[in-house]
């Protein structure tokens, strides 16, 4: 094929779109992709900045600030294969839509061009996957900590573990689960959690930086792949992220995934069309779009840990194993592969959380963009700097 035919140029995150969905979605689709992975918040920068740069973007918890810098174009409902299954889950709130209200709250372009949850023929965001997030931690730290002790955020700020913690490098969710470590610590209650007010901003930096520069941390990650790095070498605790979990566990290490009892981060991703996009590339884009929407995506995801918004399209492309481990919380009747074909779950393994209702509904705090996200992303770069 010419070098000159028209190309889509897709932006996304590792964890999102791994190798196997960008070769599946090559084969698939039969027409020239670009994928270009950014696994940290320059992906959003560009994408505000230089919409012309790219035709899709697998965005999280980012959709408002892109609406409102006008980067995005709405998606016709009547374009999408399968966009009578969105109505119908927005409109019952029942069955697995129940439990990821969130991801329905900005859904939806209404007639005064804001986003909301009312029904309209035009969506911000295609959505695709969502799950909870919280920490990891090797066996080895219970020779610190009494296995009898609760799973909690605190421990990312523990003196127990000192020198031993890894967290995320991403300010929207690092200060997040940094002051869900704050409350647990200290025995505070912030208002709101995912909209922290100036001085709650200020008071969870102060205590990052007084940590960081008594050499608490062992690092801060910006991939999945790096997270995973940093417990093997020597990190007890880490921030992580399914993926992560699976790359651990398919090299054999013992790692055990957190259900702290502050609650989960919750997040969602979804698929947003640049305002830039049209002609041929727009076309292809709405076939990326309803190629997600089929199900083969969503299992290859299931297979490191995350749910897919439309379980339903899911389930026939995974083992009934499959299904049985990752969205019923029961345990594996057999060795699990992740999506690369490596073996990450034994037999017998029991999914930490429970089934896919439990693990939702254990969401304290989706990821979400502060009022004070300049002073977030300010306070982050200084604890960084420290």
């Amino acid at each position: 094929m010419p070098s000159s035919a028209p190309k889509l140029r897709i932006i996304g995150r590792s964890e999102l779109v791994t190798a196997p969905i960008r070769k599946q979605a090559q084969a698939d689709l039969g027409f020239p992709i670009e994928f270009e992975l950014i696994d940290s918040i320059e992906g959003l920068q560009r994408v505000i900045t230089r919409p012309e740069s790219f035709d899709l973007y697998h965005q999280w918890h980012t959709v408002d600030l892109m609406w409102t810098a006008r980067c995005i174009q709405p998606i016709r409902l009547d374009k999408l294969t399968h966009g009578g299954e969105i109505l119908q889950a927005v409109r019952g709130r029942s069955g697995p839509s129940r439990i990821i209200d969130t991801v329905f709250d900005r859904l939806f372009v209404q007639g005064d061009g804001r986003l909301g949850p009312e029904p309209s023929d035009a969506l911000s965001m295609l959505p695709l996957l969502h799950g909870v997030d919280s920490f990891v931690y090797a066996d080895a730290l219970h020779k610190v900590i009494d296995k009898e002790e609760p799973e909690s955020w605190g421990w990312l700020l523990d003196h127990r573990l000192h020198g031993q913690v890894a967290m995320v490098n991403d300010p929207v969710l690092g200060m997040i689960e940094a002051a869900l470590a704050v409350e647990a610590q200290r025995g505070v209650a912030f208002s709101d959690i995912g909209n922290l007010t100036l001085d709650e901003v200020d008071e969870v930096a102060a205590s990052l930086i007084v940590q960081k520069r008594l050499g608490h941390f062992r690092g801060f990650w910006n991939s999945y792949e790096e997270s995973a790095r940093l417990i093997t070498k020597g990190a007890l605790v880490a921030s992580m992220f399914s993926p992560g979990v699976a790359q651990l566990r398919a090299k054999g290490a013992k790692v055990t995934v957190s259900t702290p009892i502050e609650g989960c981060r919750g997040w969602h991703a979804d698929l947003c069309v640049s305002a830039a996009c049209g002609g041929e590339q727009l076309d292809m884009a709405y076939a990326y779009l309803n190629w997600w929407m089929n199900g083969w995506a969503g299992a290859s995801a299931a297979r490191q840990g995350y749910y897919a918004t439309f379980p339903s399209r899911v389930r026939s492309h995974l083992e009934p194993g499959e299904w049985e481990y990752w969205y019923e919380g029961q345990p594996a009747r057999q060795p699990l592969k992740d999506p690369y074909g490596r073996v990450a779950v034994p037999q017998g393994h029991l999914r930490e959380g429970g089934s896919h209702r439990d693990r939702m509904s254990r969401a304290r705090v989706w990821n979400t963009f502060m009022d004070e996200h300049t002073q977030v992303v300010r306070r982050w770069r200084e604890v960084l700097a420290t």
